[in-house]
């Protein structure tokens, strides 16, 4: 099987499988199997009719929102077509000769640079020590890069960064004047998500730009919706590079409706916590290695695991698993499974192969 670059392609899998769309369980995608939300689905519903006019192209209501949810300027946010868009915009905005981050990480960002002729530079976490941050090494090399770009939670680890370690990288940066672009794309299932956000800080950190996707949180990944937060100046010049238009009205009402339901906020933290610690102690108990989590998907690893034999093996029963040969440094030891229901999770559980024997037993990792 050709190595998966992106998780949730639900077109390849019932090609290859067979099976219709509602015979597929997909664990390779990180997205809320709560959602979305009843609200968005109403108001959706509803406002079909908005179709019929051109959106508006800068997204007033929408940006306005997120100013006051955030407590910033409207004019420090833009809103684009997914997080991956803005990913986009912003390494066609600043043209990084020389790039730093982690690996393994999002591939996008590395792709992106690439596209506007970036070196980029990578520096492993530490997988045998729980994925952790290598601080010191990472410093170190801010002063020689034009840009950082970091994930936090991280995808595919799962992890945030520590609140001292993301200082001292912000103020690093800050005193070489280097730009640091923070992908908080999986931040809404982070139970102390706003004191972990950056976006309050954009305008104290000139050279910070901080994007969220709605994707993820709100399971709204065929709308398209995410949203950059930094200086004035720098989103005046990401809307420039934008192509008008970018983000369709029923995405602009979805997320507008979506911010304005606390109780789907609080609904899936409830869930997603006692969901994501049965998966943590099942998996461990079936001998697999389990990767701390912060947020909505676990990285899994087992000496023995063949993730092209056991993807196929699972593909035959409709489950779908993310297979992370594409990570740097992640090899077919590897897998990545979002946290779904719980009648779900089961079924996940009942298909994988269990782990017995004494040299190949697992558990949770500690970071």
């Amino acid at each position: 099987m050709d190595v998966m670059k992106h998780g949730g392609d639900v077109f390849r899998y019932c090609k290859e499988s067979g099976l219709k769309r509602e015979e597929i369980v997909d664990f390779s995608a990180n997205i809320n199997p709560l959602g979305p939300p009843p609200l968005v689905m109403r108001v959706l519903q509803e406002r079909l009719f908005s179709i019929y006019d051109y959106p508006d192209p800068h997204c007033r209501e929408l940006r306005h929102i997120i100013s006051r949810r955030w407590e910033i300027s409207d004019e420090c946010i833009c809103i684009g077509n997914g997080a991956a868009e803005l990913i986009f915009l912003v390494m066609r905005v600043l043209q990084p000769k020389r790039l730093l981050t982690v690996a393994p990480t999002f591939r996008e960002y590395e792709q992106a640079a690439r596209l506007e002729g970036a070196v980029i530079e990578k520096v492993h976490l530490l997988m045998e020590e729980g994925a952790d941050f290598p601080l010191d090494e990472f410093v170190q090399k801010i002063a020689d890069v034009h840009m950082v770009v970091l994930a936090n939670p991280n995808n595919p680890t799962g992890q945030c960064i520590k609140k001292e370690a993301l200082d001292a990288i912000l103020e690093t940066a800050a005193v070489h004047g280097v730009y640091v672009l923070l992908d908080e794309a999986f931040l809404d299932f982070v139970a102390d998500e706003s004191e972990r956000t950056q976006i309050r800080h954009v305008e104290s950190y000139p050279n910070l730009i901080v994007i969220r996707s709605m994707t993820k949180f709100y399971a709204i990944p065929g709308l398209r919706v995410g949203y950059a937060c930094a200086t004035r100046e720098m989103i005046r010049k990401m809307r420039e590079h934008q192509v008008p238009w970018s983000v369709n009205s029923l995405a602009q009402i979805a997320a507008i409706s979506a911010f304005s339901d606390e109780s789907f906020h609080e609904k899936t933290l409830r869930w997603l916590q006692e969901e994501r610690e049965l998966m943590q102690s099942e998996l461990s108990v079936r001998g697999y290695d389990v990767f701390p989590s912060d947020t909505n998907f676990l990285l899994v690893r087992h000496s023995c695991f063949d993730i092209e034999k056991e993807w196929k093996r699972l593909a035959e029963k409709g489950i779908f698993i993310r297979d992370c040969r594409s990570f740097t440094g992640l090899d077919s030891r590897y897998f990545r499974i979002a946290i779904r229901t719980r009648e779900e999770n089961l079924q996940l559980l009942r298909y994988l192969p269990v782990f017995r024997s004494s040299c190949c037993m697992g558990g949770t990792i500690r970071g």
